[in-house]
């Protein structure tokens, strides 16, 4: 009666902010399967994702530009939700979730014997993706970071939105500066990083000076930037770390006299 009770209450409460009409509610058997399905949810995706960052790197070793691959892929309506490779993972969720059945396996259930290896390799290959770009930046500019300046674009964990948590952009600042770059970034959402202590400028920063620009989050600022004018002489490497920037930018770029490099994209530097 008190769970049946219970179940109607949220039931009424979702239904004022959620969109129920496109998004209905599904009232399962227990407390138990609704935790299975939020957790199952967010693991499926966080392995699609990393799936994703093993042929994106694929893709670069074979000279291919995985992105249009994956829109002719994604035609199929079966393949529709297919994920692309990017910067890596973050926020509160697909970060830890994957990790949860094999800790709830053993410590609720007493079933130490059920492992979870798709998983936990996913997290890891996910925690891995802001560092892979690191490495290929670092083998762009001759393989030493000391000195080097590198212009971050974008450090929430996933675009238009203000949150950092768990946000890939601090671990390549963090493994960055531990190497003697000096690092600088900006987000349209942000003026202080709670996770880094410091804070963010509220202007778009010149390009001028910089070795690199790293465009690690696809935020509508950064999409609709004027590239040409914004670099006015500068000649940075830039990276598009998180299928940022369109044809016409990338090619601006390289008319600027910029090196122009990507993760899944075989076909640049």
């Amino acid at each position: 009666r008190w769970a049946a009770a219970a179940a109607d209450a949220c039931e009424a409460f979702l239904s004022q902010v959620v969109n129920v009409r496109d998004y209905p509610l599904t009232r399962l058997a227990s407390t138990t399967a609704s935790e299975l399905a939020k957790v199952l949810e967010n693991s499926y995706r966080a392995v699609n994702i990393a799936f994703m960052e093993e042929w994106g790197r694929f893709a670069e070793e074979i000279g291919v530009d995985i992105f249009p691959v994956i829109e002719a892929i994604r035609q199929r309506p079966t393949h529709s939700n297919l994920r692309q490779p990017g910067f890596g993972v973050g926020g509160y969720c697909l970060t830890k979730d994957p990790l949860l059945p094999g800790i709830a396996a053993r410590d609720l259930f007493g079933r130490p014997d059920l492992t979870f290896p798709f998983c936990t390799l996913a997290v890891q290959a996910n925690r891995d993706m802001p560092l892979v770009t690191l490495r290929r930046v670092t083998a762009l500019l001759g393989g030493n970071l000391a000195g080097k300046k590198l212009l971050l674009l974008g450090v929430s964990y996933r675009q238009e939105v203000g949150d950092t948590r768990h946000s890939p952009a601090e671990t390549l600042v963090r493994a960055a500066r531990e190497q003697g770059a000096q690092v600088s970034a900006h987000d349209p959402y942000l003026t202080w990083w709670p996770e880094l202590g410091e804070p963010l400028p509220p202007a778009l920063p010149s390009p001028a000076g910089m070795d690199a620009v790293v465009f690690a989050v696809a935020h509508d600022a950064y999409r609709d930037l004027d590239l040409a004018a914004w670099l006015n002489g500068a000649r940075p490497l830039i990276f598009d770390a998180n299928h940022v920037l369109s044809p016409a930018q990338l090619d601006a770029a390289r008319a600027a006299g910029c090196r122009v490099a990507g993760i899944g994209r075989g076909d640049l530097a």
